[in-house]
């Protein structure tokens, strides 16, 4: 779990790094904003986060309404939603745990379907480590 997960090109950029058994980082890079922070995490958190992009890969015909993965403790959300004309849409939420004190959201991120999203899906495979 050492590989590093970069979501977008450019701005916005969501960087997944430092996956352990129990924790991961992530940095959201967006027009000189730059917010981090480190997600606790179990076993199936991961997983599931890891499942979460391959749904989104596997819906390349688009679906309706949102999908959306947070981190046990609610400090990362993504939301997903699709458009008529084939690309995922993301939007990273970051927050302080249970208290939400503080919220950064960050979006714009739009993956392509089919090889692109399928290409972030296997990545994050191998990065949760359950390849």
């Amino acid at each position: 779990m050492n590989l590093t997960v970069h979501i977008g090109q450019g701005q916005p950029t969501a960087r997944f790094h430092s996956a352990t058994t129990d924790s991961f980082g992530i940095d959201l890079l967006s027009d000189g904003l730059t917010a981090s922070r480190s997600v606790y995490i179990h076993s199936f958190d991961i997983n599931a986060l890891a499942a979460f992009f391959e749904d989104l890969a596997d819906s390349w015909k688009g679906w309706e309404g949102e999908k959306s993965w947070h981190s046990i403790e609610h400090e990362l959300l993504i939301t997903a939603t699709s458009d008529a004309l084939g690309h995922c849409l993301l939007t990273f939420t970051l927050r302080d745990g249970p208290n939400y004190t503080w919220k950064t959201t960050v979006g714009g991120f739009e993956i392509s379907a089919g090889e692109d999203m399928a290409a972030v899906a296997r990545e994050m495979r191998s990065w949760a480590g359950t390849t």
